[in-house]
């Protein structure tokens, strides 16, 4: 059954109730991501002043190891954006990039990104070319780098108010690159940085955006307090969580169709099953 709510274009869907996972050990949960190749979830803390970490949990929502990798021992610090390619985990940290082994979680190598102030989601083309946003500091405006295979950094979307302190970022299929902020516009890119078009949702402040394989899109709204799909091009805008404090960096589990919510000052982590689509 689908409800239609506010903007006639947008529905909800109705579905099972979330499940929340709630004082677990997590502080600060930022990001969730899902290692399709382990069957798991890999979950960013923050952790206030402390160094960060990243924690592993398992699908039935079993914290397998808090501090899998704990940044006193790795030079880790505030752990935002994950990203998961092949053998390796990339984590945007403050002002760098930092590469870890995704069995083991040794450190495999970093990329310091300099004049970044907040860096914050990041995405991986399947040639190793990483896009990294930085969402500012203060008063400051965002930018967004590229940091070719080799490591060399440039800034890819210059530093600019207009922006609006970019967060969120996905590479889609055709190898489109889209990204969002503290507006309410999706921004979609080509691999020189040519604005290609943009897309308005209900609600802003765009946290973590998932790219699917037909081209459509998860992305959750801090001043929405919801995930959306949106469909391909100008495919219809759904509602497919809400009621969420703050939604962050969000995953999905393509195995058991399943958004994995971080919530960041909840310290929480919320799994939501989807209807077949």
């Amino acid at each position: 059954m689908i409800i239609a709510i506010l903007f006639g274009a947008v529905a909800a869907v109705a579905q099972a109730p979330p499940l929340t996972l709630a004082d677990i050990g997590l502080v600060g949960s930022e990001c969730a991501r899902y290692d399709a190749a382990a069957d798991r979830y890999i979950v960013s803390n923050i952790n206030g002043p402390n160094p960060g970490f990243l924690s592993v949990v398992t699908p039935d929502g079993t914290v397998e190891t808090l501090h899998w990798i704990d940044g006193s021992a790795s030079r880790l610090a505030d752990p935002f954006g994950l990203f998961i390619e092949g053998e390796r985990i990339y984590v945007a940290d403050v002002d760098a990039v930092r590469i870890y082994d995704r069995r083991t979680g040794a450190p495999a190598s970093s990329v310091v990104v300099p004049g970044a102030l907040r860096l914050n989601d990041l995405t991986v083309a399947k040639d190793g070319t990483i896009y990294v946003t930085d969402s500012g500091k203060g008063d400051q405006p965002g930018a967004i780098y590229r940091i070719s295979r080799r490591g060399k950094v440039v800034q890819w979307a210059a530093r600019n108010d207009a922006l609006e302190k970019p967060n969120g970022i996905a590479l889609l299929p055709d190898g489109t690159i889209v990204h969002g902020g503290r507006g309410v516009n999706l921004v979609f890119r080509n691999a020189a940085g040519k604005v290609l078009r943009e897309r308005t949702l209900p609600t802003g402040r765009i946290d973590g955006i998932v790219a699917l394989k037909d081209g459509s899109l998860f992305v959750s709204s801090q001043d929405g307090h919801v995930v959306y799909h949106v469909g391909p091009g100008m495919g219809p805008i759904t509602v497919v969580a809400k009621d969420i404090e703050v939604p962050a960096a969000i995953g999905y589990d393509s195995k058991r169709n399943r958004l994995i919510v971080p919530q960041i000052r909840a310290a929480s982590l919320t799994l939501v099953d989807l209807p077949p689509r």
